[in-house]
């Protein structure tokens, strides 16, 4: 029997209040993820990834309306009062940002910082706390821990800085981890031993993670699920196996066409998706995708009408696809 997820999102919508109206940023999605296994949320920039990982954490600004139930452990966060929140928050799910610099206080030495996040939510001495900070700072990986503990941010290279964020989210031993593009501006081997950390620690501690990523190369070898998004809707789910195997959108074969690949005869140039993506709420009918899909003009008006939902892929178990196409673009 698998095991209960334990970080569960039901119909999440998001929507900003603004001058010029109500935007919506996220349009009714679901997700689940268990202990011990990553859920990966693709798309490009603009589709709604961060700010439904922002939703789930409660890190949105007083504009934002949230719709729909985050449940942690059976326990729903949406509405919950701010105290209880952040006893939560940082502590039984914890966020990586995609931005290290950003993330650290550039006055404090990382040691602190990291013992600050052990402290706020642990009755423990400052000692105690400075030793647990250089303990996790040993675990990322950080050559020296105890004595690089009285750096500054600005004196370590981004890959350091980033596996700084990465133990203070672990500081408290989440269930829930979510990195929201956690590689992003470091260079390919930087990359790799930031995942291969992710995983070392996933596996030794059983902690569900969500990453959010526009990387396939990353998803590929990462992810157990995966979650496409497209203009704050759910274009595809499934496993990642299903994505790379049998991609059943055509966003979703766009964005495999846009990777580079050295088992197929290469190709002048890489494939793109043509247009841009839709700005939110511009589309309120149909598919979101249909201006920019390749086999909108085999359905027809339907795809112009209809708003396609989540259906699942016949013999395929939980895989899901949201397009009127009714087979794989593939095979189309």
């Amino acid at each position: 029997m698998a095991d209960r997820p334990v970080l569960e999102v039901h119909d999440l919508h998001v929507t900003f209040r603004t001058e010029n109206g109500l935007v919506p940023a996220v349009d009714g999605i679901d997700f689940a993820v268990a202990p011990g296994r990553t859920l990966a949320i693709v798309g490009e920039s603009g589709s709604g990834k961060s700010v439904s990982s922002a939703a789930v954490m409660g890190l949105l600004p007083a504009n934002a309306d949230v719709k729909g139930e985050v449940l942690l452990d059976g326990r729903e966060l949406v509405g919950l009062p701010a105290d209880e929140l952040r006893a939560i928050r940082g502590n039984d799910i914890a966020l990586v940002f995609q931005d290290a610099l950003s993330a650290l206080n550039p006055y404090y030495t990382v040691g602190w910082q990291v013992a600050e996040a052990y402290r706020l939510h642990h009755s423990v001495s400052k000692k105690e706390a400075r030793r647990r900070a250089v303990e996790l700072l040993d675990l990322v990986g950080i050559p020296g821990a105890a004595r690089r503990a009285g750096n500054y941010p600005h004196e370590f290279s981004g890959g350091m800085r980033q596996r700084v964020v990465i133990a203070m989210a672990l500081v408290n031993n989440p269930k829930v981890l979510i990195a929201d593009e956690p590689t992003t501006a470091l260079d390919v081997t930087v990359q790799a031993q930031i995942m291969r950390l992710l995983a070392d620690v996933q596996a030794e501690f059983g902690t569900a993670l969500v990453l959010i990523s526009h990387d396939l190369g990353v998803v590929a070898e990462t992810a157990d699920d995966v979650l496409v998004m497209y203009a704050g809707r759910a274009a595809e789910r499934g496993t990642v196996r299903d994505l790379f195997h049998r991609a059943a959108h055509p966003y979703s074969l766009g964005l495999l066409g846009a990777v580079p690949r050295v088992d197929v005869p290469p190709r002048p140039r890489l494939a793109t998706i043509p247009g841009t993506p839709p700005s939110p709420g511009s589309i309120t009918t149909g598919c979101p995708f249909q201006p920019r899909c390749a086999y909108a003009e085999r359905v027809g008006e339907r795809c112009v009408t209809e708003r396609p939902e989540l259906t699942p892929r016949p013999g395929e178990g939980d895989h899901e696809a949201a397009c009127h196409l009714g087979r794989r673009p593939a095979d189309a």
